[in-house]
């Protein structure tokens, strides 16, 4: 069963997934989903429990009975709610209708709605909302976490984790991804060449020395040292001034850098 309107915009359209914001019309089509799954299945999922659910997870109190019925009730709520909450309640949902079966369906939905919008995130199989990233990308942020998935490699792993979770935040914290991912990159460095007491950039001086690496690899290397020192080293009290596109870039080079260095014997 096809559980929501069809879309003009899908989601492999030429529309940049950059869409901080939830509007209006989004909203109600979200409740629409949340709804339409559960009046097709109400021995699962009350329609009742998805009004509470859906009150208490915005802080509002809920009625017995709203006026005009549960689902209109929660069109209100819904409407009137800061913008990043809409995405909270999209994951606080999650669980209701995964523990019933009925994940597979909420998170298709969900995902459709959230693309035609052009939202910067989507709902992954663990009901976690994540960024977009193109493919290719997104194949190689799960590859950097599985090739740090090795004690040796446990507190790049962690910074590696934080600088994520910075990035998937809503609204995402540009500064912290940078820093945590490019704090990631230097503690792989940092253990790769076992040189636990050295910067980053004491390590690229030893890549120049041992000839590892082709020489304008390395110094593209050098440059994200540099780009840290300059927009979002440890200590610095100037305003953040990359934009969303060189976030995105400064991320997944660190990403990328990240893999060279683990996968290079």
């Amino acid at each position: 069963m096809n559980w929501v309107r069809g879309f003009s915009g899908r989601a492999d359209s030429p529309g940049v997934r950059n869409v901080e914001d939830a509007p209006r019309p989004m909203r109600q089509e979200l409740v629409d989903l949340f709804f339409t799954i559960a009046e097709h299945s109400p021995d699962e999922i009350p329609v009742e429990h998805v009004y509470r659910a859906s009150a208490q997870s915005l802080g509002i109190e809920a009625s017995n009975v709203p006026n005009g019925g549960f689902r209109y009730g929660t069109g209100r709520d819904i409407r009137g709610v800061d913008w990043t909450r809409v995405y909270d309640l999209i994951a606080r949902l999650w669980p209701d209708f995964e523990r019933h079966g009925l994940g597979r369906k909420y998170r298709d939905g969900v995902n459709r709605i959230l693309a035609a919008y052009l939202s910067a995130w989507e709902l992954d199989e663990d009901g976690k909302l994540n960024r977009v990233l193109p493919v290719a990308a997104q194949a190689q942020v799960s590859e950097a976490f599985a090739e740090l998935n090795n004690p040796r490699f446990e507190p790049a792993l962690e910074l590696l984790k934080a600088g994520k979770h910075a990035f998937d935040a809503r609204p995402r914290r540009d500064r912290d991804a940078c820093s945590n991912v490019f704090d990631a990159l230097e503690s792989v460095a940092k253990e790769k060449y076992a040189m636990p007491a050295a910067t980053y950039g004491q390590v690229v001086v030893r890549l120049r020395t041992n000839a590892t690496f082709n020489a304008d690899i390395v110094a593209l290397m050098a440059d994200l040292n540099d780009l840290r020192n300059h927009n979002f080293g440890h200590g610095m009290t100037t305003q953040f001034g990359l934009t969303g596109a060189e976030v995105d870039f400064t991320y997944l080079a660190c990403i990328g850098a990240i893999l060279l260095l683990a996968r290079t014997p």
